[in-house]
């Protein structure tokens, strides 16, 4: 089949521009993006039909939605709050409107034990979830048996949220709308309603609820053999964090792990750690893409101000559900090629040949060599992160060698042509295990269900060119989306930084040059763990930089800045609106 993207191109013009040293306005983000969503919507309308209202007309028929929101800390209660504006000008949609809580008071508060007729019954398995200390809207549980001769199956048990929301609903509709969850510093802007993100759809331990279950079975290497997708009713034993699972794995006792090996998790969890192991293990062979990133997470006081900016702990234990997650999608990615049918894929395109020899160029002057290769691989990349970490000024080398890597989006792809995603070196891969945060995630389930329970009727259907326009139209809003959220978090990271950064105006702090370019350095403050910014304006007028070493001369004096070096600086001032702590010579 062609794939008729519509109108489909590069996201790098709605990235925020610049040279990555300066955080942008986000008002500036608003009105770039406004000019893509006119263009895209007066496309769509040009071509609806008389028939089924198309995914723009779906969207635009959405009545307002940003409000001050009831759930979550004061600021987001009161719509003339900075972190309120902040939302507003992302155009995030705060509050649900009426016709979609109506429908979610409708609905059960558990399932209805009438409807389990004909799902698999897995209540009595050894099935769990592992999050993070915080979350709340658990949407994948996983299991694992082993099968003899070396071989086990993997299940990965996905929240059922196709079950209740449905085509032709305002729930479904306002999903559509807002396409993907918003998780920012201190507060969660859910795609659906809190009574499915947190409850029904929420496979919390110890309570029936429905599922779609993918069963993979891999041999003594780690190698997949089969899979196979059923619809079913799960209890998960517990609900565990990720740091009591790795409490576990490394011979902790605590009252955690006592309770998960009373609940015969213990051998399952340490089945899971091996096949960990050698999917990474796989994955490295393959080229793919792995990189162990830093989260910085806040901590707020009693009145809810920020008091430190911490580095989260990074667990081994994440890695088993991200290997878990990554082979689901993966199988059912397979499942619409392998049948020859079209379905929402990510897409990881490769970066153009001129860019990469751009970056290519100012990597080198940098002390780092790109291999000089017909196609890059995550893992050349991944290597080229490695080398980077050994150097002084590493996280200025890191962000320059990201430049080597395009933005996933979604697309519709079929068997003839397949997505490939160049991170995580993978064909057909698709996203299938967040359907609570994720609209792309959410048609998968319905197509898939679909092609399982009617397959003749529902090829047919999705073969039609108007589905796949309809797809493709889909794709296109929530790769925009995910974007816009995207941008959301980091503007509400920025805020936080200056809200904590404002009593500290004037403070001479502890200082180490991370990046330098024209506009100016940017600097981490050892103490605090965040970044500012110092104007070369405010240094001198004439500026020069080779490699990782600026000059800039301040009358009679030349100044010179090279990253990884410590530097004396003060708190000038905080820049609510670009968003930027600005600093100057102490």
């Amino acid at each position: 089949m062609t794939n008729d993207k519509r109108g489909f191109k590069s996201f790098k013009d709605l990235k925020p521009q610049g040279d990555g040293d300066a955080p942008q306005k986000p008002v500036e983000a608003e009105i770039r993006l406004e000019g893509a969503l006119r263009a895209r919507a007066e496309q769509s309308a040009a071509r609806a039909d008389t028939g089924d209202a198309t995914t723009r007309e779906r969207i635009d028929r959405r009545p307002q939605a940003f409000g001050a929101m009831d759930t979550g800390p004061l600021p987001y209660r009161d719509e003339r709050s900075e972190e309120m504006q902040i939302l507003a000008s992302f155009r995030v949609r705060t509050v649900f409107p009426k016709d979609v809580l109506n429908e979610v008071a409708a609905l059960p508060q558990d399932p209805d034990p009438k409807e389990y007729a004909g799902r698999a019954d897995l209540r009595s398995k050894v099935i769990y979830t592992i999050d993070g200390e915080d979350a709340k809207d658990y949407d994948d549980a996983i299991s694992i048996e082993e099968l003899g001769g070396g071989d086990v199956e993997v299940g990965v048990h996905i929240a059922d949220v196709a079950h209740y929301v449905r085509p032709g609903t305002a729930l479904d509709d306002e999903a559509l709308a807002r396409a993907t969850s918003v998780y920012v510093a201190d507060q969660v802007i859910p795609m659906l309603p809190e009574g499915l993100s947190n409850h029904l759809c929420s496979l919390v331990g110890e309570r029936d609820r429905f599922a779609y279950s993918v069963f993979m079975v891999f041999d003594e290497k780690g190698a997949r053999k089969s899979s196979r997708v059923t619809k079913s009713v799960i209890k998960s034993v517990r609900r565990n964090t990720y740091r009591e699972v790795q409490e576990l794995l490394d011979g902790v006792d605590s009252p955690g792990v006592r309770e998960m090996k009373a609940r015969g998790m213990e051998r399952s969890l340490k089945l899971f750690q091996k096949w960990t192991v050698k999917q990474q293990a796989l994955r490295d062979a393959k080229g793919s893409m792995r990189m162990a990133s830093v989260e910085k997470k806040f901590v707020f006081d009693e009145r809810h101000e920020v008091t430190a900016v911490v580095d989260a702990p990074r667990y081994f234990s994440m890695s088993l559900i991200e290997e878990t997650a990554l082979a689901a999608n993966q199988a059912v990615g397979d499942l619409f090629k392998d049948k020859g049918l079209p379905a929402i894929y990510r897409v990881h395109p490769e970066k153009d040949s001129e860019e990469i020899e751009a970056v290519a160029k100012s990597l080198e002057e940098h002390g780092i060599r790109v291999p000089k290769k017909d196609r890059l691989t995550g893992r050349d990349i991944a290597r080229l992160i490695m080398q980077a970490r050994k150097k002084q000024n590493a996280e200025a080398l890191i962000q320059r060698i990201m430049g080597l890597i395009e933005r996933a989006v979604y697309e519709v792809r079929d068997h003839e042509d397949v997505a490939t995603h160049f991170g995580l070196a993978r064909r057909a891969y698709l996203h299938f295990t967040s359907p609570i945060r994720r609209y792309p995630d959410l048609i998968v389930h319905r197509w898939l269900w679909a092609v399982e329970s009617r397959p003749e009727e529902a090829a047919k259907e999705l073969r039609a060119l108007d589905i796949v326009e309809d797809m493709n139209a889909t794709a296109y809003h929530c790769s925009l989306q995910s974007e816009l959220a995207e941008m959301t978090e980091h503007a509400m990271f920025d805020l936080k930084v200056c809200q904590f950064m404002e009593p500290k105006i004037g403070e001479k702090l502890r200082a180490q040059v991370v990046r330098v370019s024209p506009p100016g350095i940017e600097i981490k403050l050892l103490d605090l763990n965040i970044t500012g910014f110092l104007p070369s304006r405010s240094i001198g007028d004439r500026v020069d930089i080779k490699g990782p070493t600026m000059q800039i001369r301040a009358g009679r004096k030349s100044l010179s800045f090279t990253e990884g070096h410590p530097i004396a600086v003060r708190v000038k001032d905080v820049d609510f609106v670009r968003l930027q702590v600005m600093l100057e010579l102490a």
